[in-house]
């Protein structure tokens, strides 16, 4: 089973995904929702996390700046855990490029639009 953390602050967002996750069977999901300086990357060590999902807004804590800072840090720390971020492409093209330019330069290992199917995402997610 693959340990993935969810950092997403929607809540009603989270733990549907959550949800979908964990019902696969494949999965054991934890929500993370530290807003301290390092809080993603220090669950993740704790919780030995496989892959981490992280939402990418304007809002503060999920600015593409602050995750692209914590996917390094995990990714020095953690090598093995999987990186990939959730955004809006509609309503945050910006966002949306600057997260496709992060998986081109090798900073994350996926991204998702939030548009994507639930069956999607979860098929995606297991084969990161």
């Amino acid at each position: 089973m693959k340990k993935i953390g969810i950092s997403i602050q929607n809540g009603l967002l989270a733990e549907g995904i959550i949800r979908m996750l964990h019902e696969n069977g494949e999965f054991q999901p934890f929500r993370i929702t530290s807003p301290k300086k390092n809080g993603v990357v220090s669950n993740c060590l704790l919780q030995g996390a496989d892959i981490l999902l992280a939402e990418v807004s304007y809002a503060n804590g999920a600015t593409i700046e602050g995750r692209l800072s914590e996917a390094k840090a995990l990714r020095a720390e953690r090598p093995e855990c999987k990186i990939a971020f959730l955004c809006d492409e509609n309503s945050s093209p910006e966002i949306a490029k600057a997260v496709m330019t992060a998986k081109k330069d090798g900073i994350i290992d996926g991204f998702f639009y939030s548009s994507v199917t639930a069956k999607y995402l979860v098929a995606a997610l297991d084969a990161i």
